[in-house]
């Protein structure tokens, strides 16, 4: 099974979420915790679920 490292808290899991926060345009992998932090910020945006083990 493969994993990523989130943007935000450096913690590895099997899923990622791509969004983009704070108004940057770079999209970025983050796991859940973080990411439900980040849907807050008014520049959130969801680009889909990364799987680990569908890969």
């Amino acid at each position: 099974m493969k994993t990523k490292i989130c943007h935000t808290c450096q913690k590895d899991d099997d899923v990622m979420y791509r969004i983009q926060f704070s108004g940057s345009k770079q999209w970025v992998f983050c796991c859940k915790s973080c990411t439900q932090h980040h849907q807050s910020d008014i520049n959130y945006r969801y680009g889909g679920t990364w799987k680990g083990n569908r890969h």
